[in-house]
């Protein structure tokens, strides 16, 4: 296979998972195969999946700690079966085609874009030694995101994912030691700056833009992070390999808290029907009651 789309994703993002196939389908109907790397799915996302002819790859434990840290994303990159990868996160849609991220990867191999903050900030001294480089090397260096890269496994970007790998390898190289790191981010972006000193990178709201999908005009990716409304993650997911016009989401309200995020899951379980998986939802009814605790490293775990 030369070209695919590469993604993955838990019980907790089902449904954000479904709502990105359904907006490859309207919004990108000539889009590269899909692969989804299954990191707990619930089995009514993965009989849906299978129902549609959706290609699943359980990832297996490959290390102590393969599902902390992001560590499951770098093992993906390394695994998928094609010449041309797309990374996209589970929880973002496709607005336009993106055809010039395929068109990129063969000009020069990788496809990148920043996420606003830098290096100094987000990667640990831990993972600057792990990529062998010294730690002053991550200063003045923007972070590139994660949620949305391309690679070409050929000669120097195939050298730079395998190497994100035998670092990641080693926990503590990409355990967070502070609230601001960013695990398989951090590392991706070292090993970038390593490998081709200047990358050229593309514009992070038209790629990775974060509060709308009408964020700036001409946008091509939405990262909602589950900020997508229960109307539109229904509609993307019943549009999974059925044609039909272009569909832009509509922009979220307001930033939810932990109410309205209770009724946002519970929403979306009664959508997908009575055996959805409600503990999820529980998960969530205990954080709106309990204090929550002073802040700490987060170690890359989704529990709902």
């Amino acid at each position: 296979m030369d070209r695919l789309i590469v993604t993955a994703a838990s019980k907790s993002y089902g449904m954000s998972l479904l709502a990105l196939l359904g907006s490859l389908t309207l919004n990108w109907p000539d889009h590269p195969p899909v692969i989804v790397y299954d990191i707990g799915l619930d089995d009514d996302t993965l009989g849906r999946l299978k129902s549609i002819g959706i290609a699943v790859t359980p990832v297996p434990e490959f290390c102590s700690h393969w599902r902390k840290h992001f560590t499951w994303k770098i093992w993906c990159l390394n695994d998928a079966p094609a010449c041309d990868i797309l990374w996209m996160d589970a929880g973002l849609v496709v607005l336009k085609p993106l055809d010039e991220i395929f068109d990129a990867l063969e000009e020069r191999g990788y496809f990148l874009v920043p996420n606003g903050l830098f290096l100094d900030r987000e990667a640990s001294e831990a993972a600057c030694k792990g990529c062998g480089i010294p730690a002053d090397f991550r200063l003045g260096k923007p972070t590139l995101a994660a949620s949305l890269m391309g690679f070409r496994k050929a000669g120097k970007t195939s050298g730079l994912i395998q190497e994100a790998l035998s670092v990641a390898l080693i926990e503590e190289n990409i355990a967070a030691t502070d609230i601001r790191h960013r695990h398989d981010q951090a590392i991706i972006s070292l090993l970038t700056y390593k490998y081709f000193g200047k990358p050229v990178v593309s514009d992070e709201v038209i790629y990775c833009g974060w509060s709308s999908p009408t964020q700036a005009p001409n946008q091509k990716v939405w990262v909602h992070r589950r900020c997508l409304s229960v109307t539109d993650m229904v509609y993307f997911a019943s549009h999974i390999g059925r044609p039909g016009a272009p569909y832009i989401p509509k922009p979220p309200v307001q930033k939810r808290n932990g109410v309205l995020r209770l009724l946002h899951l519970a929403l979306a379980a009664f959508a997908r029907g009575p055996t959805s998986n409600w503990d999820s939802i529980l998960r969530v009814v205990n954080r709106c009651w309990v204090r929550r605790k002073p802040a700490k490293p987060y170690d890359g775990v989704r529990d709902w």
